[in-house]
């Protein structure tokens, strides 16, 4: 699975980096979300679906590859 983040839609409101710590960080610069791994982890599956779900802007797409 990757995920991709709309930085056009994106707020910075910070739900995706406190729902998935490892998958997400906020830029410095801009305080837009990034995503801080290549492919999610097995593991990190349902967070990173939780993540998605709980974004307000709906700015973060999952896709499996």
């Amino acid at each position: 699975m990757r995920i991709n983040i709309d930085r056009k839609v994106c707020q910075g409101h910070g739900v995706c980096q406190m729902t998935a710590l490892t998958l997400f960080e906020l830029s410095d610069e801009d305080g837009l979300a990034y995503v801080s791994v290549d492919r999610v982890p097995e593991e990190l599956h349902d967070q990173a679906i939780l993540a998605a779900n709980s974004c307000p802007e709906r700015a973060i797409s999952l896709v499996e590859d």
